[in-house]
């Protein structure tokens, strides 16, 4: 992917008022530190404040730097009023002014002042706790995020949307799963208008996570209409597949290998045919599109969420033959979950649609790859966490503006 130019950053501020791309002149513009522009949006976000227009400048410690800045404010409110890029281009392009103070210990005749020595490397300690299957996709995803998520831990991760009402769907169908144990298809019409009640006030509980009025309003609307959704599948599969739900929200922490795992299971059910337990994990957000492109995702060892509740409950003397994610997303489509049949090592694969199987070796190396990475992390070998190369891992990560290693997105190559 090509990094977008000053040239196209400016042109794209002064033509139609890109913010993304005023943030990046920013961090661009030398007499301002990284540091102190990456403080100045944050604020600028914080406060809902165009930055061309943020007049708190206690964060910038140093008189030059809060000069440049005004002056670097004058010159993107000049291109955005006159449509006219070159000058604030020729702003960023030109070469830092002199510092006198830096010129000043280089007087003829003074004595050099001696250099410091340099820090010895250390590595980098982390956090001593049990890890997640959610930690260790975000490890391979971008190991750049998971360290600051894990290790610096510099600031609280703001609620989206999405995240909102993902927790709120979640609470309503743990309660609703506490009264209706053994769903089927004579309770259809109670369980509608049970659910639908506890999607309410789910939601009423969740409204000060949400930004505005309307949006909690619209994402109250479509979680009830996808929990009428949501209802017919759990009907169906009672009367395909009779079940006891027997764990809600079960917390587990099992010993894989020599490292301690911890983590939440949506939701378990026990098969009345066998005893058998299948694995259900709610999603509100996207997931793979077919049971064969997740289990490609398990083999390259892209997601460890079913794996480890997998092994869970295989290492407490259940029996797992299945393993499902459920999507709660879309409430104009039915609620058909990517489902996986574990089967033996030498059984053959087959695959329909949303179902499929999985083998019992794809399983056991995703967990011995689950205690390869939670070694590594542990370990002193990591000299560098390096950042991902696809830039759709950024699209939601908090960090971005920290981070120069980011993959930068094509730029748009027409303005509009």
């Amino acid at each position: 992917m090509l990094r977008p130019t000053i040239a196209q950053d400016a042109l794209a501020w002064s033509n139609r008022g890109d913010r993304a791309a005023l943030e990046r002149l920013l961090l661009a513009y030398p007499p301002i530190s990284s540091i102190s522009a990456t403080a100045a949006i944050a604020l600028a976000r914080a406060k809902r404040c165009p930055l061309a227009e943020l007049s708190d400048l206690a964060l910038l410690r140093e008189p030059d730097e809060r000069e440049a800045f005004l002056g670097w404010q004058a010159a993107v409110r000049n291109a955005r009023a006159n449509d006219d890029p070159v000058p604030l281009q020729s702003l960023l392009e030109s070469p830092p002014q002199s510092n006198a103070r830096a010129e000043a210990a280089f007087v003829v005749g003074a004595a050099p002042a001696s250099a410091l020595a340099p820090e010895p490397q250390r590595p980098v300690p982390t956090p001593n706790r049990p890890f997640s299957a959610s930690a260790l996709n975000m490890f391979v995803d971008c190991r750049r995020r998971w360290f600051f998520r894990y290790v610096c831990d510099p600031i609280d991760e703001p609620n989206s949307p999405a995240a909102s009402y993902g927790t709120a769907f979640h609470a309503a169908l743990e309660r609703f799963h506490s009264e209706f144990a053994r769903p089927s298809g004579a309770l259809r019409t109670e369980m509608q208008r049970r659910l639908d009640t506890l999607v309410i006030e789910a939601f009423e509980d969740a409204r000060p996570t949400f930004d505005t009025v309307v949006e909690v309003e619209l994402q109250k609307q479509r979680a009830r209409r996808t929990a009428l959704r949501y209802i017919d599948w759990l009907c169906e599969r009672a009367e395909q597949m009779p079940f006891e739900v027997v764990g809600i929200e079960r917390r587990v922490s099992p010993t894989i290998g020599d490292r301690q795992f911890v983590g939440f299971i949506d939701r378990i059910d026990r098969f009345e045919r066998d005893g058998s337990l299948a694995v259900i994990d709610y999603k509100t957000g996207s997931i793979a599109g077919s049971a064969k492109e997740y289990r490609e995702r398990v083999r390259k060892f892209e997601d460890f969420q079913l794996p480890f509740y997998y092994w869970s409950q295989q290492l407490a003397g259940e029996a797992v033959s299945r393993l499902a994610l459920v999507p709660l997303k879309g409430h104009t489509v039915p609620v058909i979950p990517i489902e996986l049949e574990v089967v033996s090592a030498d059984a053959p694969l087959r695959d329909n649609g949303a179902r499929g199987t999985i083998s019992i070796a794809d399983l056991e190396r995703a967990r011995d790859r689950m205690v390869e990475l939670g070694t590594e992390i542990r370990s002193d070998r990591i000299s560098q966490f390096a950042a991902s190369t696809d830039p759709d891992a950024c699209a939601y990560c908090v960090y971005t503006l920290a981070c120069r290693a980011r993959p930068q997105p094509e730029p748009e190559r027409f303005s509009r």
